[in-house]
């Protein structure tokens, strides 16, 4: 059940067209205002005056110039006190206006803006003539206009939903078609000439010779499949020595010799053999049989000298002896 006072309020304010409360804030607003102006007249007045006719009085001088000064003295300490006053006038208006207009508001609230409770039920106003307030019982409730607006948003999801997959349906077939050739698409060279691209897939498109029944697509499959067996078995044909030789001796039995290898391996071979012998000869490494270079500690059999280097050795060795340097030493001595 609803508080008196709210059923008041939203009675009186459908009546008036306006709050009850509004009708006492213009009040006070309007009595603050004048008030406000009384203080300002006060005040304008009162700096007006002469400071000697609302009770100032400058001490006595002896010169001009010290009266002047005194004069002056006075008229400021007039204005601050002016001042101060009207201030502590307004104040205390402020005060005696808000006190005593909240006693208003509580009155006009009580006794005067508000409606009788035995005949608040009774109460009806000009523009609720001819209003039915019957409950009918076949009106929606408001749970079942919340379910309703949960469905309208699960449809309308559901909606959205769907308009994007057909969206991407429709972008993939119309990419299917594309590949097949259904579609005419071109596309940009550097050039700047729009050319014809080939479609991926349109050979499937070109039957050849077939004329088969566009209303029998069985037949005509059969007969597409029958048409393409023949390039099968030569590519079977191809493909099944270079299978033998791959399983067997892992494709190296049939690179004998230099004619039989690839101009890329051919290439590779050259630059790894005319590497190594810089680095030999060159740069004075010593590299191992996969190409490492070797420390001074021992990592195996170095690189066997060849006999020319060896007759070689054997002639500088007969010159520091003073033998023959023109006989070479026999192998075995």
């Amino acid at each position: 059940m609803s508080n008196p006072a709210s059923s008041d309020v939203k009675l009186l304010t459908e009546h008036l067209t306006y709050r009850p409360i509004a009708l006492i804030d213009d009040i006070v607003n309007s009595i603050n205002v004048l008030a406000f102006r009384a203080t300002e007249a006060v005040e304008k007045g009162l700096l007006q005056a002469n400071p000697s006719d609302i009770g100032f009085r400058a001490p006595p001088s002896s010169s001009p110039s010290s009266s002047s000064e005194a004069e002056r003295e006075l008229r400021e300490k007039a204005q601050h006190e002016i001042e101060n006053g009207v201030h502590q006038l307004e104040t205390l208006l402020e005060a005696k206006i808000d006190k005593n207009f909240d006693k208003l508001e509580l009155f006009s609230l009580r006794n005067m803006l508000s409606v009788p409770p035995e005949v608040r039920d009774w109460v009806r106003l000009s523009h609720h003539e001819g209003l039915n307030f019957t409950v009918d019982e076949d009106a929606p409730s408001s749970e079942g206009v919340s379910v309703l607006r949960k469905r309208l948003r699960e449809t309308q999801k559901l909606h959205q939903l769907l308009v994007s997959e057909t969206a991407k349906n429709d972008a993939t077939i119309t990419a299917l078609k594309g590949l097949l050739g259904n579609g005419k698409q071109d596309t940009k060279m550097e050039e700047g000439v729009a050319e014809g691209s080939y479609p991926t897939f349109g050979f499937l498109q070109n039957k050849g010779d077939l004329t088969g029944d566009v209303s029998h697509p069985v037949t005509t499959t059969a007969s597409f499949t029958l048409s393409q067996l023949p390039a099968l078995k030569a590519l079977l044909n191809n493909l099944g020595p270079r299978l033998d030789k791959l399983a067997n001796g892992k494709g190296g039995e049939g690179l004998v010799g230099e004619e039989e290898k690839s101009w890329r391996r051919q290439r590779a071979e050259f630059i790894e053999k005319e590497t190594r012998k810089h680095l030999e000869n060159v740069r004075g490494l010593e590299l191992g049989e996969m190409g490492e270079v070797r420390d001074g500690e021992w990592q195996g059999g170095g690189r066997k000298p060849d006999k020319k280097e060896v007759e070689d050795l054997e002639r500088v060795v007969g010159m520091i002896s003073g033998e023959n340097a023109g006989d070479p030493m026999d192998e075995g001595s």
